[in-house]
Formats: C-alpha cells, structure tokens, sequence
C-alpha cells in the first residue's frame, strides 16, 4: 500500500511473566510472556534491523533503526528485559516510576545502577504515574521535576528522556517537559521517528499481548497500511477516553480483558 513511511521505530513494552515457561495472563494486555518476548527479540534480528539507543535515533534516525523502550519499572525490566538484551549486546531504555523505586515487584537502585552501568539508558516515567490530560503546569513540573532529581541521585549521572504515563497528554506539556531540562519526551501516538519528529512528541509504539513478531516486522519496514491500521484504532481509543473518562475507560478495558480470560478458562 503505497511507497514505506521512512523512519525509526520506538516499541514501548511493560511488564513480563516472571516464569520462563508461564503464559501470560489474557486479563493484563501489556503484559508478556517470555515466550513472546523471545519471539519479538527473534524477528527483530532480521537483517537490515539495527536495536539502537534512544539518544542515536533522535540524533539521526533512520529506516532499519529500533528502539526498545520498558515504562513503569517493574522488576521484570531486569530479571527479563535486561538479561536478555545483555545477551545479545543490544541497548534498551528504561523509563521508571520515580517514587516506585525500591519497592516490592520494582526495580531497586543495584538493578538500576548496573542497568546503567551495562549500557542501558534511564529515563522518568514520572514521579506517581498520574494521569496527565488535564493536569495543570505545577503537577506536570512536580512530576517530572522531582522525578528527575531522584533519579538522577540515586543514579549519580543526568536524566536526559522521559516517557507520559498513562497515554493521554495535556496540551502543551512537550514545552514543560523541555523547560525541566530534558533532551525528548516520548508519548504514546503511534508512529516513526524522522528528522522531522519534535523531540517534545516523539512517538511509540506500544507492545501488547496481541502484538506478533510480524508485526514488529512490518513497523520496521514501514508499511503505510500497518502504521495507518494502528493509528485509526488509537485515535478511536482516544475518543472513548474523551467520552467516558479516563478512569471510567480503564475500568471498562478491566472488566472486558476479565471476561476474556474467564472465557478463555
């Protein structure tokens, strides 16, 4: 469907299975086997793929380009994420919950520390996880002013990205965010980096249960259909946040994903 969209793809993944061998629960959409994680991992080895840090896709993106990206900071971004991409000397960036830091199931410094140590690159993924769309400037500049501060002690070197919680944005965040000294602000619209993407509203993709490895493959390629398909479904997920809220919507997506795997029982 037409000539491929040009650019880098940045993937957004969440949470894995502890278990090597324990499917993912069906009621948890963007938490992963290790199965499947092994499977994307695979399908991006192809030839002509290249896993890349975040800063070097930013600084000069270009088609074949992956980023691999982990929000929250669950333990597993070690135990899994990390151990696996330390076995094939690939980079990843890790956007954690600042005041999550430390706690059961969460990534601890020592993780964080030889993370970073290893390559890894560390970002905020906000201080609380709030939701965001209708946050006045002084929660946006705590969430992320403080995040970073904490991050950057307990690290001992400079924060320099940082990721939205939660999906939905306020308007005129990107320019807060910058104004708090970082280098890019990564959202959750679905798209490519290119030499024209504003480092304020870099777009991902977001990693789901549901996602196959020929799907990776066809971001990577930039099919116009693929790229497009994803985009028309999250700009109709955005307008059911708008209509019910955002609480009320995830509320909805629990009860459903619920049902899902009562059925799948």
């Amino acid at each position: 469907m037409g000539s491929p969209v040009n650019g880098a793809a940045i993937f957004a993944y969440h949470n894995f299975v502890e278990q090597p061998d324990t499917p993912a629960p069906t009621s948890q959409a963007y938490v992963l086997s290790q199965a499947q994680f092994d499977a994307h991992l695979d399908a991006l080895a192809a030839p002509g793929l290249r896993a890349s840090r975040l800063a070097d896709v930013l600084a000069v993106p270009a088609p074949g380009q992956f980023v691999l990206s982990f929000d929250d900071g669950y333990l597993t971004d070690y135990t899994v994420a990390f151990a696996k991409l330390a076995e094939r000397g690939w980079p990843g960036c890790f956007f954690v919950i600042a005041n999550q830091v430390g706690q059961p199931r969460a990534l601890g410094w020592r993780e964080l520390r030889e993370m970073a140590a290893g390559g890894m690159e560390i970002g905020s993924h906000s201080l609380t996880h709030p939701f965001l769309h209708r946050a006045d400037p002084d929660l946006i500049r705590r969430e992320f002013g403080e995040s970073k501060r904490i991050l950057e002690d307990g690290l001992g070197q400079a924060v320099h990205f940082a990721s939205l919680p939660r999906g939905s944005a306020a308007p005129g965040m990107g320019a807060l965010i910058k104004e708090l000294g970082y280098r890019a602000f990564c959202t959750s619209e679905p798209g490519l980096v290119s030499v024209r993407t504003d480092p304020y509203e870099v777009p991902r993709i977001a990693v789901k249960q549901r996602t196959t490895p020929m799907f990776l493959r066809q971001i990577c390629a930039g099919s116009r259909f693929t790229l497009a398909t994803l985009q028309s479904f999250h700009a109709m997920k955005k307008v059911g946040k708008q209509l019910v809220g955002a609480e009320r919507w995830r509320h909805i997506r629990g009860v459903l994903m619920e049902a899902a795997e009562r059925a799948r029982v």
